[in-house]
């Protein structure tokens, strides 16, 4: 079974509509990178945002582990498109690394994914694997996307069509 990586917009956005919790039900280990909890919940702690506070709960108790890409090179080569943050290179790192899936929303964090052959997801993909693991019924699923819209999760009409789509 393939880790799971995350980037901090799905843990925020899954965390505004109260259903970071359900990740623990998630079989594969889940890492989280010193940088993306920096971003999240250090940075977050100043805004006193209440997700921020679930998430350094899993945080201490195991449910997400830290853990640092190691290959320096292949970090520098990521860093050298300005349009990545550090928490997408370190992410996208420690993912090629553990052969791992990378879960991001970022559109360039995705395109340099696609260019490195990286597996990738993002928060969509997590409310949907929450809802057939029946973590979720359909409606409580639909609810939350539209939640986290109202939060500020940009989500193309056509993308929105296709995720209604996925539930039928």
């Amino acid at each position: 079974m393939k880790p799971l990586i995350f980037d901090a917009t799905p843990l925020i956005y899954l965390g505004k509509v109260n259903l970071i919790e359900n990740v623990r039900h998630f079989p594969e280990e889940k890492y989280i990178t010193k940088s993306v909890y920096r971003e999240v919940v250090v940075e977050g702690k100043k805004s006193g945002t209440t997700e921020v506070f679930m998430i350094e709960a899993l945080v201490s108790s195991g449910v997400f582990q830290f853990k640092s890409p190691s290959k320096k090179q292949y970090i520098k080569y990521l860093g050298e498109n300005p349009k990545i943050h550090e928490a997408d290179i370190d992410v996208l790192a420690l993912t090629q690394e553990l052969n791992g899936i990378a879960l991001l929303d970022d559109d360039e964090a995705r395109g340099m994914a696609e260019v490195e052959g990286i597996e990738h997801h993002g928060t969509v993909y997590l409310l949907l694997r929450m809802w057939k693991m029946k973590l979720l019924t359909k409606e409580m699923a639909i609810e939350s996307l539209n939640e986290m819209i109202r939060f500020g999760w940009r989500c193309s009409t056509e993308l929105y069509a296709k995720i209604l789509m996925a539930m039928k």
